[in-house]
């Protein structure tokens, strides 16, 4: 299916060729709206305010109905409640998905720059054709039903600018091929319409000259002086006084063009400055194409962009790239700002660059600029931002057809600033360029597939920043890529182009180098604090790590760094999350003194360990998908809290961050990261109990509480009887020391793992203790562990009426207390004993009140337990289908997550998965496994409660098990 959309012009579109009905003005509207965001998603909100700008906006229901409607019209063969495919709903809003080819206006603003590229190389007969085929789809006024609605005058305004300089671009491409004669009553025409653009002007008198109409020619050029004084007090452009002076020289170059040399498209007289000054690109152009579109995009609807970034991340190549795409028939101009240290001589940089033969002052300056259509570059503001302010927010308001592209590290904060923040390049085009650059290096030796893991994980170390990875494939004529990589623990040393002179992008050192140099010392001082961050920080966190007497107030020094593009922000996050580049982080590190060094990594360590004691507390209640997500975060910092507290000499503070993450590391299954701290935090915490004085006690305790998490961790592995080792010793030693609580608890998970290593009879005695140690210190929390635990004991031992009894008060204490963990657990237990009682409809009951009210985002394990186990009770009860669906929904994220039915509950899976197979025979029960396979998480949610009703009616919902 082929879908168009026709903007210039009445709004149409056409699906196969043949238009559709869109409906009435408002419906019509929502459309436009759409078409106008070019891609981008608009709110609800938004489109109610952009629609019904001039009247009482109706109720949401009016603009889901349109929506609707024009889905209809659009995809007219779209199955019911399939997925919508072009008129999208994304978040809030809603977005129009097509390519950019199936919009006029679109196309149009491509063939308008292919043509003006072909038209530079001097190939007009070429260039004609694009124009042709762009101004044919011109078919009225752009947006003509809608041209004074809020969502399209800006956008209206730039089509019509565009449509303008096509027509420019077109004439000049006639007098290119010698066609002077017919342009010269369009070129009439056109200065008529458009007085105040010169290059019509321009244009008009060079055909007339080529004419023979000397006369006239000079006539037209003073007619066009006069009216850009009368109108708008300023003296003609560049372009105008060129054309002016050659017709007075009688010029060869405004003869017309030969059969055998075919003319350039603007003429340009001997002497006089060039039309423009961008160098020509040494090497390719690789990845940032979305970016490319996105400052073309933000070029064509603004006056005044500014590319920022870090240093080396690409502004300056982008920002050529952009300039190179334009289709202005005067420029651009690339004013270069790196070498310059006075502020007071910006202007004239610009004049110079344009070539003016007397650098004018700032007013004349905007004046000459004023009625041109033209784009200056001004690559690398960041230290002067004032003065290039100054001088950007007068170019900006000299006329309409000035455009300003600035790169910085830092916005200019001018009215009518656009921005666009460049960020490192993702994986695939870093490796492309890493790949590129070798090419050149080391010709005819191409990146093999054999390399590519190398040269990806060398990538991810340099931050995807292109210039590190420029400079990295420098080396590769002396080192191989894992040699390159192996080195950069010394990559300012390693990362260094060789060029003698100075330049500030000559090393990866000096790139930065620069940046900090341009810090005010607050920041400077903040800036090396939060060098001890591993992957990223929040506000809180900053504060407590970097307040200090050069910093005492850390929010406005750290937006200053923001700015200054060395921190990058996370704007996905709430609350927001920052980070610093990896390399930017090693020169941070480099900048500390060792005092200060430790001084700030012990506050990391004290900070860390306030979070992970409290995410601790939260981490088995209704909030732990929160808190566990927020651990997740902050994993590297973690592990560079624990390396820094072992080397630093701190056991008790190592220990103490490993046994609060003890549930953390054992429901994510961090086995390898829980077994390697903990063990190495227990070796330093025994040294210091051997020379331990007054605190050998609290020494004792954190050893305990760090066995339970190695204990955790341990079992995974399948090793209970290690597992029952460590617990044993873990409530050993709170024995000794008299902590009750966690003693209740190690002897709980003692008494788990002594059922899963076999010994019942054993685990009985255990979890009677376990049980009495929880009474005993009140903890109802503890107290429905323990009972959880001893109701599975019954149930194993046959005694289902006093399993049923322990699981029931152990659901009504985890409830009453906010502990969710135990909630599920009782719950999913009790189901199996509804089903032992031959009451698989009360297990249905059970189970989907819990999954429906539980968010997976706790604990995604134990909810998948859930389902699977719904899945077998459903069987038994005589829908076996959909249990089918659920296993194969179960086994597919289950497979993402590391969680496997049968291996995490092997006395119950089997027999559910059993269940379903042997009702429904195998080709029913493999489709039911494929359809569930393609569902994800949010889909599997929605289906529990869509389907809870049905598969509960008649049966109270009632969570745990009941009585017969």
């Amino acid at each position: 299916m082929q879908v168009q959309f026709r903007v210039l012009g009445p709004l149409t579109a056409e699906v196969d060729g043949r238009e559709v009905d869109l409906g009435g003005r408002r419906q019509r509207a929502v459309l436009a709206s759409l078409l106008a965001a070019r891609g981008s998603t608009v709110s609800a909100e938004r489109l109610m305010e952009q629609v019904w700008s001039d009247s009482e906006p109706p109720s949401m229901a009016t603009l889901f109905g349109y929506v609707a409607t024009l889905r209809r019209a659009l995809e007219p063969g779209r199955v019911a409640r399939a997925p919508a495919r072009l008129l999208v709903r994304e978040g809030p809003g809603y977005a129009l998905r097509v390519p950019a080819e199936a919009v006029d206006a679109e196309r149009f603003t491509r063939l308008v720059t292919e043509a003006g590229r072909y038209l530079e190389r001097g190939e007009a007969t070429e260039a004609l054709r694009f124009l042709d085929e762009g101004l044919a789809l011109w078919r009225g006024q752009a947006y003509g039903d809608f041209v004074d609605a809020p969502f399209a005058v800006s956008k209206v305004a730039r089509l019509d600018a565009l449509h303008a300089v096509a027509r420019e671009l077109r004439l000049a491409a006639m007098l290119a091929v010698g066609d002077h004669g017919t342009a010269i009553g369009e070129l009439e025409a056109l200065v008529i319409e458009h007085p105040l653009r010169e290059r019509g002007w321009e244009l008009l008198a060079v055909a007339l000259y080529r004419a023979g109409r000397q006369g006239e020619a000079l006539t037209v050029l003073r007619e066009a002086r006069d009216r850009l004084a009368a109108e708008l007090g300023a003296d003609p452009g560049p372009g105008l006084l060129r054309v002016q002076q050659a017709i007075l020289n009688q010029d060869d170059s405004l003869d017309p063009p030969t059969a055998t040399a075919p003319a350039a498209a603007e003429p340009a007289a001997p002497g006089l400055p060039p039309s423009r000054n961008l160098p020509a690109a040494l090497s390719s152009f690789v990845g940032r194409r979305t970016e490319l579109a996105r400052v073309t995009g933000l070029l064509a609807e603004h006056r005044l962009v500014t590319v920022i970034g870090p240093g080396g991340v690409g502004k300056t190549r982008l920002a050529l790239e952009a300039a190179r795409t334009r289709p202005d028939p005067d420029g651009p101009w690339l004013v270069e700002l790196a070498g310059l240290r006075d502020g007071t001589l910006v202007a004239r940089a610009v004049a110079d660059a344009l070539g003016l033969p007397v650098p004018p002052g700032l007013a004349e300056l905007a004046a000459i600029l004023g009625g041109r259509h033209t784009l200056v570059v001004l690559d690398n503001a960041e230290h002067l931002l004032g003065p290039v302010a100054e001088v950007v927010a007068a170019l900006v308001a000299a006329g309409p057809g000035v455009r300003v592209l600035v790169t910085s590290r830092q916005p200019l904060g001018i009215p009518g600033e656009a921005m666009l923040e460049l960020a490192s390049l993702p994986p695939e085009d870093a490796v492309a360029l890493l790949a590129a650059r070798m090419a050149v290096v080391l010709p005819g030796t191409p990146l093999t597939e054999a390399d590519r893991p190398v040269a990806g994980q060398l990538c991810r170390e340099l931050d995807g920043l292109p210039l590190a990875i420029e400079l990295a494939a420098a080396q590769c004529r002396a080192l191989s890529l894992r040699e390159i990589a192996e080195q950069l623990d010394d990559r300012f040393a390693l990362l260094d182009s060789g060029r003698p002179d100075g330049h500030r992008h000559a090393t990866l050192e000096q790139t930065i180098e620069w940046s900090h140099h341009l810090l005010t010392p607050p920041e400077q001082w903040l800036f090396r604090q939060l060098s001890v961050f591993d992957g990223g920080f929040d506000l809180d966190a900053a504060k407590q790590v970097g307040t200090g007497p050069q910093a005492p107030r850390v929010l406005p020094v750290l937006l200053g760094l923001v700015r200054k593009s060395l921190v990058a922000v996370d704007p996905g996050t709430n609350p927001r999350r920052y980070r610093m580049l990896e390399s930017i982080r090693h020169y941070a590190v480099g900048l500390l003194p060792e005092a200060d060094r430790a001084a700030a990594r012990a506050r990391h360590q004290a900070w860390l360990l306030g979070l992970v004691e409290t995410a601790e507390q939260w981490l088995l209640t209704a909030d732990g998908a929160h808190w566990m997500q927020r651990l997740r975060r902050e994993r590297d910092n973690i592990s560079a809290a624990l390396e820094a507290a072992l080397e630093a000499g701190n056991a008790l503070g190592a220990a103490r961050i490993c046994g609060a993450l003890a549930w953390f590391w054992f429901r994510t299954g961090q086995i390898t990261e829980g077994t390697r701290w903990g063990r190495a935090a227990e070796v330093a915490l025994l040294d210091r109990i051997a020379d331990a004085g007054a605190e050998q006690g609290e020494l004792l305790l954190a050893r305990a509480r760090l066995l339970l998490a190695v204990g955790g961790v341990t079992y995974l592995t399948g090793d209970h009887a290690a597992a029952v080792a460590v617990f044993r010793t873990s409530a050993q030693l709170c024995e000794q020391v008299g902590a009750r609580d966690t003693h209740a608890t190690a002897a709980t998970y003692l008494a788990s793992m002594t059922m899963m290593s076999g010994d019942v009879p054993g685990a009985l005695t255990l979890a009677d203790q376990a049980v009495a140690l929880a009474e005993a210190i009140d903890q109802p929390g503890i107290r429905a562990e323990a009972l959880t635990v001893r109701g599975q004991i019954s149930r194993f031992r046959g005694d289902l009426d006093r399993a049923y009894r322990e699981l029931t008060e152990a659901h009504r204490l985890a409830r009453a207390c906010g502990h969710w963990w135990a909630v599920l657990s009782s719950g999913w237990a009790g189901s199996k004993v509804s089903v032992d009682q031959g009451r698989p409809e009360q297990a249905v009951a059970t189970l989907c009140a819990l999954a429906v009210e539980t968010d997976p985002g706790i604990d995604r394990a134990s909810w998948l337990a859930l389902v699977h186990s719904l899945a077998g009770a459903l069987a038994r009860t005589g829908r076996a289908g959909e249990g089918a669906v659920l296993l194969g929904t179960v086994a597919a994220l289950g497979a993402t997550i590391g969680y496997f039915p049968e291996r995490m509950d092997p006395w119950d899976a089997p027999g559910d998965t059993r269940a379903v197979r042997e009702a429904l025979g195998e080709p029913a029960y493999r489709a039911g496994l494929a359809e569930g396979a393609r569902l994800g998480w949010a889909e599997l949610v929605t289906l529990l409660r869509r389907r809870a009703d049905t598969w509960c009616d008649g049966v109270g919902v009632a969570v745990g098990p009941t009585a017969r």
